[in-house]
């Protein structure tokens, strides 16, 4: 194990977060005085390396170059395992570099320190590298098919509108506050109205479970053990009933775009990820054992039961997609979580907007 794997794994998530002790703390502030000690926080919150037999040298592919390598920001090792699972990291003419973090607010740190050229975030890690003038653009986009986050809550609370005054957590700066704060006006409330438990991702189920906290936005795969161990609790919400709708973003650096070679080799990642996500669809036990079971460590019956949530679809970058970003940010100011509403245009390039959209449409 390389020294820079083992200082990863000795790091507690919540050392790197992008938190600052104020709950009202901006996107935009996070990205200024303090930009520098973060990346290089991101960097020690990586873990990084190609993956083995993962591509073939030598071989070239129609405006790729021999010698192109990508490197790949991921979470969890989802993409990694999504790609290696289903065969798409046989034969490419490009090597593929994955390096792993805790969050989507590092990865956007990692895009500002040089370390990756293309990496997977949610919604409000995405728009925060909008307003830190980080110089990426959106590549591909995803939307959840299930309820894969949710707003539980501990039982005696029935609906939203019971957590005025209460605690629930939530984590700043990440795709989770941007739903409670739409789970939380779906039900009458504004975030100030609550009281926020600001704990890392990881922690999230932990503090429900713990009672620390009377609510909180948690992955299925925890809103189904408390809901199993706690059959009286409720499930307030979830991001297929909250609005403006949540998508996932696949960002790329305007240098990676700009490189002929790389970006061709980008786009065939795309449309490889397209392809590896319908053999998930068509093969959920094979998907189960490499990922759930093999990577997550999940119990085999109970990671069957949470793949049957989990899927996922490709979409394309349009105006519904643009507006429920842009109506996201227009919700976070609103709520005095940045200091302002900012524009989220520059995220979307026209040329890399279209060269998606035909592979969405046509990926074979």
């Amino acid at each position: 194990m390389s020294t820079r794997e083992l200082a990863h794994r000795r790091q507690k998530p919540h050392h790197f977060h992008l938190d600052v002790p104020h709950r009202r703390s901006s996107i935009t502030r996070r990205a200024g005085a303090v930009i520098t000690l973060l990346a290089l926080a991101a960097v020690a919150a990586v873990s990084t390396g190609p993956v083995a037999g993962a591509s073939s040298k030598g071989n070239t592919t129609k405006g790729i170059p021999a010698g192109v390598t990508l490197s790949l920001g991921d979470q969890s090792q989802y993409l990694q395992t999504f790609l290696k699972a289903s065969g798409q990291l046989d034969d490419l003419p490009y090597e593929v570099e994955f390096k792993s973090f805790l969050s989507g607010p590092l990865l956007v740190q990692g895009f500002n320190a040089g370390e990756i050229d293309f990496g997977i975030l949610g919604d409000t890690p995405a728009s925060g590298a909008v307003a830190a003038h980080v110089p990426v653009k959106a590549v591909a986009i995803t939307h959840s098919e299930g309820p894969q986050i949710s707003l539980v809550a501990r039982p005696g609370i029935k609906s939203i509108a019971q957590l005025e005054g209460k605690k629930v957590a939530y984590t700043t700066g990440t795709a989770q506050q941007a739903f409670a704060l739409r789970a939380l006006k779906k039900g009458g409330l504004e975030g100030k109205e609550v009281e926020q438990v600001d704990v890392a991702l990881q922690q999230l189920g932990t503090v429900l479970e713990a009672g620390q906290a009377d609510a909180s936005v948690v992955t299925a795969a925890d809103k189904i053990r408390y809901l199993s161990a706690h059959p009286d609790a409720k499930e307030l919400a979830n991001n297929t009933n909250v609005q403006p709708a949540t998508y996932g973003y696949l960002l790329a650096t305007t240098d990676a775009l700009k490189d002929k070679g790389k970006s061709a080799a980008l786009f065939d990642l795309v449309k490889r990820l397209i392809k590896a996500n319908a053999w998930k669809d068509a093969h959920p036990d094979e998907w189960v054992q490499a990922f759930y079971v093999g990577v997550a460590h999940q119990d085999p019956k109970f990671a069957s039961q949470l793949n049957k949530v989990a899927g996922l679809s490709y979409v394309p970058i349009d105006d519904d997609v643009k507006t429920a970003l842009q109506q996201m940010v227009d919700l976070l100011a609103s709520e005095k979580a940045i200091p302002s509403a900012f524009d989220v245009k520059p995220l979307f390039d026209a040329k890399a907007t279209a060269t998606y959209n035909a592979i969405v449409e046509k990926p074979s």
